[in-house]
């Protein structure tokens, strides 16, 4: 968080300095602006500024359109001077026609926990499972290829479900396993996803879009990420890379990810399977990945 002191008013205020710092209605007005700003509408700079103006919650009364003109000029540079607050969310990249700011868009947080009577995965997808990643990740890569908001409709479907029943006497019971939304599963009926996708279809484009930027951010973490689980930190990108004997994830795919684990039986059927916590079966790939790794350095010194 940056820290905004204006002396003359007696005012201090926390300004995010990242994506992750953001409230709801602040990311949602964030990713509001960034389409205005890819449709080239806004300026970088009415990004920036307006931005900065909706992060310190300011509002323009009646009284500064009656204010004389330096004095609105001083109160328009400083709010000028404090939009390179926001230049954080942004960072530079070589395009062809020179450098260009590209919006930090790797964050994991979860910032629309809930839309309508639809409640979304937590933060890094941690309490989806197998199959509810396989199904949003299809549908992810086919709105990337195809731009089509029926395709985005489809994966927030996926992610997006309603709440159990009587949630606060679940959580008392032996069996409750953590999960708050109803389940979905390698049977599930494709209805039930299609009509949900109707009724998204109707929430406005910014929200659709900002929760397509989050797990966009969460498949960059699953390739490129290290989280912590049980103790040890594991590298992600040790997944994706292709060995002398085997092949990466890349290359094998999810559902052959879900073939061969289900043949060792380590989490039961391909169903069983397809139905553990995404990070269980990330880890137990891991830990296959590393040990033929090790097999491969062993025999290769002889």
């Amino acid at each position: 968080m940056n820290t905004v002191t204006i002396p003359a008013k007696n005012v201090i205020k926390q300004v995010p300095s990242c994506i992750d710092e953001l409230n709801e209605r602040q990311y949602l007005r964030f990713v509001e602006l960034l389409l205005q700003l890819q449709g080239k509408s806004i300026s970088f700079q009415e990004f920036k500024s307006q931005l900065i103006f909706d992060l310190l919650n300011l509002k323009v009364n009646l009284s500064y359109y009656f204010l004389p003109y330096k004095e609105k000029e001083q109160i328009n540079s400083t709010i000028h001077q404090l939009s390179d607050l926001v230049e954080s969310f942004f960072k530079e990249e070589n395009k062809d026609n020179g450098p260009v700011k590209v919006a930090q868009l790797s964050f994991v947080k979860q910032l629309i926990p809930r839309i309508g009577n639809y409640y979304g995965p937590t933060d890094a997808l941690q309490d989806i499972t197998f199959c509810e990643y396989r199904m949003a990740h299809d549908h992810f890569t086919a709105f990337v290829k195809s731009d089509d908001p029926n395709d985005l409709d489809q994966l927030i479907a996926v992610l997006y479900r309603r709440r159990k029943r009587l949630l606060f006497l679940r959580k008392f019971l032996p069996g409750y396993d953590g999960q708050h939304r109803v389940r979905i599963g390698s049977k599930t009926n494709p209805i039930y996803i299609e009509k949900r996708a109707k009724c998204i279809s109707r929430l406005p484009w910014h929200i659709r879009y900002g929760i397509f930027l989050w797990f966009a951010g969460c498949e960059e973490y699953l390739v490129t990420g290290r989280p912590e689980i049980n103790g040890h930190e594991i590298d992600f990108s040790k997944l994706y890379e292709k060995s002398d004997k085997g092949s990466s994830l890349a290359e094998i795919g999810l559902v052959g990810v879900l073939f061969s684990l289900s043949e060792t039986k380590v989490f039961g059927n391909m169903e069983e399977t397809d139905n553990q916590n995404l990070y269980d079966v990330l880890l137990r790939l891991y830990q296959v990945v590393m040990e033929m790794k090790e097999m491969e350095e062993k025999y290769s010194k002889k």
